[in-house]
């Protein structure tokens, strides 16, 4: 059964653009090492940051917490599963809040076209 539900959609341009502005420090806020080594390997790397970047935003919304909450961007990383789908790795606050809320899954599914990238977030 869910127990909560979060999404969020971006313009890929804005991404594009936050990267193009403020370079390395923007990346290393919202994006892990490993997230920015994965943009690297992806024929589209602002597509993929809009996509890890909209996951991370659902995930704050799914656990109610707003950037002033103490929660960061990194504490969310967003690896792949075995068969390509999106599996969020949690640290810090989200994970410990998750911890407090029994989530036993947390379910994300994400997509882009031409200019936006969309992502849904649930817990079980």
């Amino acid at each position: 059964m869910l127990s909560g539900l979060g999404v969020d959609i971006i313009k890929i341009s804005r991404i594009e653009k936050s990267v193009n502005n403020s370079g390395k420090i923007f990346l290393d806020k919202i994006f892990t090492p490993w997230e920015q080594e994965q943009a690297k390997n992806r024929p589209q790397p602002n597509s993929y940051y809009a996509l890890t970047f909209a996951a991370k935003e659902a995930i704050f919304k799914l656990f109610h917490i707003d950037w002033n909450s103490g929660g960061k961007f990194t504490e969310i990383e967003i690896r792949n599963g075995s068969h390509g789908e999106p599996i969020p790795v949690l640290y810090g606050t989200f994970y410990e809040i998750a911890k407090e809320k029994n989530v036993s899954e947390i379910l994300l599914s994400l997509s882009f076209e031409d200019e936006y990238a969309i992502a849904i977030a649930a817990m079980q």
